[in-house]
């Protein structure tokens, strides 16, 4: 791995695909990001060779979906929580996903 770069805050590092597909997340970006091994990642294709990581709040998620569940469709809410995900990581990365 090559050496990271920071540009406004954000960190930037080439990393490389082993066989299976696995890449390895810089230490360094992990720590910045608060990712631990229980973490749990979005991934994302933005389209023209972009691949965008977003950390999930896999309790916070949970919690508040046993709070609003309550005689609710769930195939429904399930389709509603992809659309405003997806809203929003285009929103958050539009930049980025042109």
């Amino acid at each position: 791995m090559g050496k990271y770069h920071n540009y406004d805050a954000t960190m930037t590092e080439v990393v490389s695909v082993d066989k299976a597909g696995r890449i390895v997340i810089p230490q360094a970006i992990r720590k910045a990001a608060g990712i631990d091994d229980r973490a749990k990642l979005l991934i994302t294709s933005g389209g023209h060779g972009r691949v965008v990581l977003v950390k999930l709040d896999v309790d916070g998620i949970a919690a508040r979906l046993e709070r609003e569940l309550g005689g609710t469709d769930v195939e429904a809410l399930a389709r509603k929580i992809r659309e405003d995900v997806n809203a929003r990581i285009r929103k958050a990365y539009s930049s980025i996903l042109g």
